[in-house]
C-alpha cells in the first residue's frame, strides 16, 4: 500500500508540476492521488490589470479566458444586447459566475475553431470585440479582419509576464503541466528532463518548438484533459 504525502510521512507518490494561473481543483487533485500521483502548482505567469474602454454597440464580445471574463465582469449590466463568445468551458464557467450565459463555445478550445465555427453566425457589418491578454494570439483577430466584413476591435484588457520555478521542483516531478504557450518559455530554458503534458495544439507547437520532449497532448483541451492524458500514461 502506497503511503499518502503529508508532514509525517516521506512521500512515495509521483508528481505533475501544474504551472497554470490557477490550482487545480479538489475533484482534480483526488484523481491524481487515486493513482498515486500528487499535484504540485507553481504558476510560471502572472495577470497585470491594464486600463481599458469598451465600446458601446457592440454586436458580439470574444474573451479567450477566464481572467478575460474577469476583467470585463463589470460592464456586463451594459452588454446586455451583446452576444458573448467563450474559447473554453472554463471561460464559459467563469461568465456564468457572473450571470451570464455565453452565447457560443467552439467545439474545440481555440481561438482559431472559435472564428472557424462562429462564421455563420456572424452578419455582414458586425462591431466584434476581442478582449483578450497581451499574450494571447493574435492569429484569431487577424482571421476575422481580413474577411472586410466586419468592424473589428481587439483590446488587450490585462497583461502576462512569466516567472521562472526554482529548479529544485524539477528534480521530483514526473510530469510537468504546461497550460500556455507563456508557461513554455518560462520553462524551457531551464531544460527539465521530465515528460511534459500540454493542454493543447499551440502549447504543443510551442513545446516543440522549445525542443522540449516527451510531449504528451490532452485530448479535451482542459485541466482534466491533462489529468485524463496522464492516467493514460500511467495505465499505458
Amino acid at each position: 500500500m502506497a503511503v499518502k504525502s503529508s508532514r509525517h510521512f516521506q512521500m512515495t507518490y509521483k508528481q505533475v508540476l501544474f504551472t497554470g494561473s490557477r490550482p487545480p481543483t479538489n475533484e482534480q487533485v483526488a484523481r491524481l492521488r487515486a493513482v498515486a500521483i500528487e499535484s504540485v502548482h507553481y504558476p510560471v505567469i502572472e495577470t497585470q490589470p491594464v486600463s481599458f474602454t469598451l465600446p458601446k454597440e457592440i454586436d458580439w464580445l470574444i474573451v479567450t479566458s477566464p481572467n478575460g471574463v474577469h476583467r470585463i465582469a463589470d460592464a456586463l449590466p451594459e452588454l446586455a444586447e451583446t452576444r458573448i463568445a467563450v474559447v473554453g468551458r472554463k471561460t464559459a464557467d467563469v461568465l456564468v459566475k457572473y450571470g451570464r450565459q455565453a452565447d457560443f463555445i467552439p467545439s474545440t478550445y481555440t481561438g482559431d475553431a472559435l472564428v472557424a465555427e462562429l462564421g455563420p453566425y456572424l452578419s455582414d457589418g458586425n462591431h466584434i470585440v476581442f478582449a483578450r491578454g497581451n499574450r494571447s494570439r493574435q492569429a484569431p483577430v487577424e482571421q476575422l479582419r481580413k474577411l472586410n466584413r466586419f468592424t473589428i476591435e481587439d483590446i488587450i484588457t490585462y497583461e502576462t509576464v512569466t516567472r521562472r520555478p526554482p529548479e529544485a521542483l524539477f528534480k521530483t516531478a514526473t510530469y510537468i503541466g504546461l497550460q500556455s504557450p507563456s508557461a513554455v518559455e518560462a520553462i524551457a530554458p531551464l531544460a527539465p528532463q521530465t515528460t511534459f503534458i500540454v493542454i493543447g495544439t499551440i502549447t504543443e507547437q510551442a513545446a516543440k518548438a522549445a525542443g522540449l520532449q516527451p510531449i504528451h497532448v490532452a485530448r479535451e483541451f482542459t485541466v482534466d484533459g491533462m489529468i485524463d492524458r496522464i492516467i493514460e500514461e500511467e495505465s499505458a
